[in-house]
């Protein structure tokens, strides 16, 4: 199936920084999941402005693809630390030493670069994370600004009207809170704060740098714009 929706999960993670001193740090990593499909390019590139880097999937059986490369220039473009990632190397069909050879001449990444991994069965995942901690940047908020987030996705709910996901940019979400959509010029005061990690749980504020969602009474959709 393909992932229609963007979705944001928080995961802690320890790791042991390379060239540190020998002691686990805790890590608090904040996943956004878009569509790869090409017909999400503008999901996609909402979801890319909410982020330091990227993980860009390709598949051990099939290669590199058209969108792959629409997707990675995308990335390219937001200025966003890339880690090439070959999944299902489980499958009788993977290549994984050619399609990481396929990445470095279509895209230009170093083969040696691409992390080997089977999403089904887990090999490889314990590398990947410990490659985004080396790698990626730390967010470049400003703690004590007044508070900015960005709107990457939006969804309905029946029972609590729009449930907006937002990546706070500066200062911190907190409930009670008074909010202004810049895009349709509206007030509103948040009356719950959660994050997924995966299941969704209730925060008392999201803080800079982090993900999460909003419910502020939003009666509709159209009140909300993805990009605000």
């Amino acid at each position: 199936g393909i992932t229609i929706k963007a979705s944001a999960v928080t995961v802690f993670h320890d790791h042991v920084m390379t060239g540190g001193d020998g002691k686990p740090e805790t890590f608090m990593l904040n996943f956004i999941d878009t569509p790869g499909h090409v017909d999400f390019h503008y999901e996609v590139q909402r979801a890319l402005q909410a982020c330091e880097g990227a993980l860009l999937v390709v598949d051990a059986t099939q290669g590199v693809q058209a969108q792959t490369v629409a997707n990675a220039y995308a990335a390219l473009e937001a200025g966003l630390e890339i880690i090439p990632v070959i999944n299902k190397i489980d499958l009788p069909g993977a290549r994984p030493v050619e399609v990481a050879e396929e990445i470095e001449q279509v895209l230009g990444f170093p083969a040696e670069d691409a992390i080997f991994v089977s999403a089904k069965t887990g090999v490889g995942i314990d590398e990947l994370i410990s490659a985004l901690c080396d790698k990626l940047p730390t967010p470049k908020g400003k703690p004590d600004q007044p508070p900015r987030a960005l709107i990457f996705d939006s969804l309905y709910d029946d029972y609590r009207g729009v449930i907006v996901y937002v990546r706070v940019i500066d200062g911190e979400l907190f409930k009670g809170q008074k909010i202004h959509l810049m895009g349709t010029d509206k007030t509103y005061q948040i009356t719950d704060l959660g994050k997924l990690m995966p299941r969704p749980k209730q925060v008392e504020k999201i803080g800079t740098g982090e993900v999460g969602y909003l419910v502020a009474a939003i009666k509709d959709l159209h009140d909300v714009r993805v990009g605000d």
